[in-house]
């Protein structure tokens, strides 16, 4: 899909490209128009292009070796078709490897993300300005990365990628060939694009769901690279060291793998990974920039108590407390995380989370003037401390609130726990006070956080701008990663707040490619309500429907600066989609920013919430102001499930996209709608075409029974696949009468559509409203969530029949057919006890429990 991108970023380098460039394109098994692709640009540059296919997907190590194969020029870059290099970067590599080409055999560029997620990459650090990286001094300076590498082809020689390393085959590759010189060439000025994908991050995480994670990788990369370190050098040196402890945060991050290891599987990793840790400085553990300190200790007592400790022997505890207190000053353990703070009414609420490594009982305080309150105790089970399976750490949710019965208020932390009396504050994202932005401004108060302790004080305007220069000094003089873009967006603000002091703004948004759920059903009734609030809805400016939308009202481009302006200064943020990333469009600056953000986050959703999604949607994480719900079994849901919101957040108000359905003139339509599965979110190409999920519907969309018979009584037969299927839609196969739709809106097909094949998806729920005939495909137990904690009982309270195989599922839609598609009586019945509304004024209620939300601005 993006290939033409990659390519066509090479032939534009400002190198010219047909006297220096060849470009080697592998198809590594596609079933897309690659190859088309590739052709017409062979014919175009017959000297400078070269394309080699094979018939089958044999992975990215392999695909690599076959270029390397046919490589004739003196540098080698390795460009992931999803991603471009910028226009300036072959020149400037050309002319550093000719001034430094004796020094080095790899130079690299700094890594910036594009597309669902945007900011530079963790490990950008080391290009503050082009220069040779003595690897032995400063070791901290890794590269893992072979896109953003470019190598001597002499010094590669004989070296291929690893094939049996489905991951970090790039790390091994460019860590091999390190070892020769022990430096680096790092180029500033030049930059590598990374693609970021909706749902997908990267093949790492797909392959935590692959076993080959856990057992190839352990031998063929982390042992291998120690072996070649120890045999070249006589000693493991520090920058491998870093290499491995920095690919193996992935690996300890893992939850849980007792569904993919056996028990004698993984207790073979932990020894592996015992004698990896052996080798490894307790100061590059401690080093980790992206591991918490927690994380880090539990690392730390595996290295030092080993087998006892993953045992739970008698001798384990009192080792443990004993390591634990000597990391305490490097690790700051005795730290508490704040989720949550807010200033009410003269109340002050704190939520957030103590982690000890002991199975104690115990309480936390907070002292505030010399009085002490407990802290209410709350579960979040699904924020326990697990790595491989391994519980190392015990959380200790709270939350308290706090009066302000003097101008100034100090507040400190404090437990019982042994070992954790004095409490240090660090902050969660998106707790709106930081360590970073160190004040939070309210309507009356201004809050500075200080070391161990939070100072609240009458806000005025000295005390704001004394905080201000304070922050700002202190950004600068830190220089966190981001620091740039956060302190010009903070002199933005400052300048602009007399213009939007007064003004109140509301930011309506669905996802930043899709504008056909709720937020804009809501959007459309608001900009009809003349209440002097100005109103914007946010999309990205090359979707089609941005023109369309700005017809209702004032349209942003979604991610701009001018969006991330108005997210400063908005009210309310009303969206379908509540996800951090999405809603703070400056959400990789926000700690930089968080004491400014002011917003309450509305939460519309976009489907009725039918599973237990605490792990995702709970008031830790999202601290939403407002969540819309259309049934009362839906809202009793989020009071069995630890989201822990209070009684007023979770409403019964009805869906606002629901007073848009009409059942208009039947277009004899049948829609196939799965849902997504979660564990394709990285998946590739290969592994789809194995699944059961894309056989299953792509025998179904080519069923040439049910296509006759739609031909015969004249219906139409649609696939509608979920938007994460649209990169992988060139894989199905196509017939002349299935249509395979990804454009269409969706409040089109329910209001024109006659029956709906779907899984799990909430979508059924819209075209049930419309008492249309809904049909269940539970081909297999396969689906993300656990059923057993859903209060929706498929079989009991669905709007139609639970079927569960190929054969039946055609003739059940045959007879639908014959009797023109109609809900039959029992499932009207059924959707007429389960929506609370049907009166078309969802909007209005909405609205209306928007305005009666309090700001503390």
């Amino acid at each position: 899909m993006y290939l033409r991108e990659a390519i066509e970023s090479i032939i534009n380098q400002s190198l010219d490209f047909e006297d220096n460039i060849q470009i080697i394109v592998v198809n590594d098994g596609s079933v897309d128009n690659t190859e088309d692709i590739c052709l017409k640009y062979k014919v175009k540059y017959p000297q400078n292009f070269k394309y080699v296919s094979t018939k089958k997907c044999f992975g990215s190590s392999h695909a690599r070796n076959l270029g390397l194969n046919e490589a004739k020029g003196k540098y080698i870059n390795f460009l992931d078709s999803d991603d471009y290099i910028s226009r300036n970067t072959f020149k400037k590599v050309l002319n550093f490897f000719e001034k430094h080409y004796d020094e080095v055999d790899l130079v690299s560029i700094p890594i910036y993300y594009f597309g669902a997620k945007k900011g530079a990459h963790p490990l950008n650090f080391k290009f503050k300005k082009s220069r040779v990286i003595d690897l032995l001094k400063e070791p901290k300076n890794i590269q893992l990365s072979a896109p953003s590498s470019f190598i001597k082809a002499e010094a590669i020689g004989d070296l291929r990628f690893d094939e049996k390393l489905k991951t970090s085959e790039d790390a091994l590759f460019i860590n091999e060939i390190l070892l020769n010189k022990l430096k680096i060439g790092v180029i500033s000025g030049a930059e590598y694009h990374y693609r970021k994908f909706e749902a997908k991050n990267s093949l790492l995480d797909y392959s935590t769901n692959t076993k080959t994670f856990y057992t190839s990788r352990i031998e063929h990369f982390y042992f291998k690279l120690l072996n070649e370190s120890k045999y070249k050098y006589g000693r493991i040196l520090k920058f491998i060291q870093y290499v491995i402890m920095y690919d193996l945060q992935w690996v300890f991050e893992v939850k849980a793998v007792d569904n993919i290891l056996s028990e004698r599987e993984i207790s073979v990793l932990f020894k592996n990974l015992i004698i990896i840790l052996q080798n490894i400085d307790d100061t590059v553990i401690i080093n980790q920039k992206d591991i918490s300190n927690q994380l880090k200790a539990h690392i730390l007592f595996l290295k030092y108590l080993k087998g006892e400790y993953i045992n739970l022997s008698n001798v384990w505890g009192d080792k443990k407390r004993l390591i634990r207190d000597i990391l305490t000053d490097d690790l700051e353990l005795n730290q508490i995380f704040i989720d949550i703070y807010e200033i009410r009414n003269d109340m002050i609420y704190i939520s957030g989370v103590l982690t000890t490594f002991f199975n104690e009982k115990g309480s936390i305080f907070v002292e505030a003037n010399n009085k002490f309150y407990e802290c209410k105790k709350l579960q979040y089970p699904q924020r326990d401390k697990y790595s491989l399976n391994f519980k190392y750490g015990y959380n200790n949710n709270f939350e308290v609130y706090i009066p302000i019965t003097s101008k100034v208020t100090h507040i400190k932390f404090k437990s019982n726990f042994p070992d954790f009396h004095n409490l240090l504050i660090e902050f969660n994202r998106p707790c709106r006070l930081s360590n970073t932005s160190k004040y939070l401004l309210s309507k009356e108060y201004v809050s500075r956080v200080k070391y161990n302790e939070i100072t609240v004080k009458p806000r005025n305007f000295q005390r704001v701008f004394k905080n201000e220069i304070l922050t700002l000094t202190a950004m600068l003089r830190e220089k966190k990663q981001g620091w740039k873009t956060g302190v010009l967006l903070r002199i933005i603000y400052f300048i602009l707040l007399p213009f939007f002091a007064s003004k109140r703004i509301w930011i309506f948004m669905d996802l930043p490619y899709l504008a056909d759920d709720n937020g804009l059903a809501m959007f459309k009734y608001a900009v009809r309500q003349d209440d002097g609030i100005e109103k914007v809805f946010v999309l990205n400016r090359n979707n089609i429907a941005f023109n369309d939308v700005s017809q209702i009202g004032k349209t942003i481009e979604y991610g701009s600066v001018k969006h991330r302006i108005y997210a400063l200064f908005a009210e309310k943020v009303i969206s379908s989609h509540p996800d951090n990333g999405l809603v703070y469009p400056y959400w990789g600056n926000y700690p930089f920013l968080s004491g400014l953000t002011r917003f309450k986050l509305v939460f519309l959703q976009h489907g009725i919430t039918k599973d237990n999604i605490s792990g995702w949607l709970n008031k830790a994480d999202k601290n939403i102001s407002l969540i819309v719900t259309s049934a009362k079994e839906e809202l009793e849901s989020f009071f069995m499930f630890p989201y822990n919101y209070h009684k007023e957040v979770v409403q019964l108000l009805g869906f606002p996209r629901f007073d848009f359905l009409e059942k208009k003139a039947n277009n004899r339509e049948i829609i196939i709608m799965p849902s997504w599965r979660r564990y394709f979110h990285h998946s590739t190409k290969e592994n789809i075409l194995k699944s059961n999920y894309f056989n299953i519907y792509n025998d179904l969309i080519n069923d040439e029974r049910l296509i006759e018979f739609c031909r015969l009584h004249g219906y139409k037969l649609t696939f509608k696949p979920h938007p994460n299927v649209y990169r992988f839609i060139d894989l199905f196969e196509t017939n002349d009468y299935v249509t395979i739709d990804t454009e269409r809106k969706y409040n089109d097909i329910f209001t024109h559509s006659s029956l709906i094949i779907t899984d799990y998806s909430s979508i059924a729920f819209d075209f049930a409203y419309l008492k249309k005939p809904v049909v269940y495909y539970h081909y297999s137990a396969d689906y993300h969530f656990d059923l057993e904690e859903s209060y929706f009982d498929y079989e009991k309270m669905g709007f139609g029949e639970v079927i569960h195989d190929h054969e039946s599922l055609v003739n059940l839609i045959m007879d639908y057919v014959v009797n023109n598609c109609q809900m039959k009586d029992k499932y009207k019945k059924r959707v007429d006890d389960f929506f609370e509304f049907k009166d078309k004024h969802n909007c209005e209620r909405v609205y209306n429990a928007i305005k009666k939300i309090d700001t503390d601005y």
